[in-house]
Order: C-alpha cells, then structure tokens, then sequence
C-alpha cells in the first residue's frame, strides 16, 4: 500500500470525525483541534511505514508514534489552524466545512458521513465504529482512548 494513500484514507477519516462535532452540536475547541490533529497525523502517516497510534494529552493536543521510531504532535493554535510538529504540514478548515492543507490536498464529508479528499481516497465509519478507508486502512479506537490505525 502507497504511503501517500494511507495519509489521505487518514485524513478523511479525521475530517468524518469534525462532521460528526458539529452535527452533533457538541463542538468546542479542544474537539475541534483534536480533529484537526487526527488530520494531521493521517498526512504525516504517508511518510511512515508501519502502523500509528494516536492519543490526545492532557493540554489536547494529539500525540502520535509510528514504526521506525517516528513521532510528533498535533497542536491546534487559537485560530484553528493545526500544525504537525513532524512534517510542519498544517490544516485549517473553512466555513463551509472543507479542510485544506499546506500541502494542496482537501477533504470534505458529505451528507452521509462519507469524507472524500481531493486525492480521491474516501474514509467510513462501520457499525462497529471502526472508521475505514477505500485504500484498506483501518483505524480502531480501544478502551485507553488511543487511536490505532492499520
């Protein structure tokens, strides 16, 4: 599998969980920089060649670890805007939900909870709330709260 598909099955996958925030009407700015943060590791991933795990600290920012000892962390600033201390890769969504990166790549969920990035991967979450992507990545939330994608 294509690093570069993983980041984007990744990115839609943080961009399904702000769509769900916000129709949930429970969002507030640590949900809304940790969705950002979820993006942001799901870009920083196509550099990774193994599995991640993301958690999010006690100041909520997000955390994550990758094979070959790679890791970094997802800050949201006052703005909104999500910065990966990693890849220095940064994301901001606009008012009419589309989430953009610094690298050129967007993503957007529709009606149905599908998130689609411009790169042409698409992110869903099953019945039993694992969030999947068309590019076979599968990410899994566990009983700690740590995000574990595969």
């Amino acid at each position: 599998m294509k690093k570069t598909s993983q980041a984007k099955i990744i990115i839609k996958e943080a961009n399904k969980i702000a769509d769900q925030y916000i129709d949930e009407k429970k969002i507030n700015w640590k949900a809304y920089g940790l969705a950002f943060a979820v993006s942001g590791l799901l870009i920083f991933s196509l550099t990774a060649d193994a599995s991640c795990s993301y958690r999010t600290n006690a100041l909520g920012n997000i955390q994550y670890s990758c094979g070959a000892s790679q890791s970094g962390t997802l800050r949201t600033d006052v703005l909104g805007t999500t910065r990966d201390s990693m890849t220095g890769t940064t994301w901001r969504t606009d008012v009419l939900g589309t989430t953009r990166s610094s690298t050129g790549i967007t993503y957007r969920t529709d009606v149905l909870g599908t998130t689609r990035g411009s790169d042409g991967t698409t992110w869903r979450t099953d019945v039993l709330g694992n969030t999947r992507s068309n590019t076979g990545i599968v990410c899994r939330k566990d009983l700690l709260g740590t995000v574990n994608c595969r």
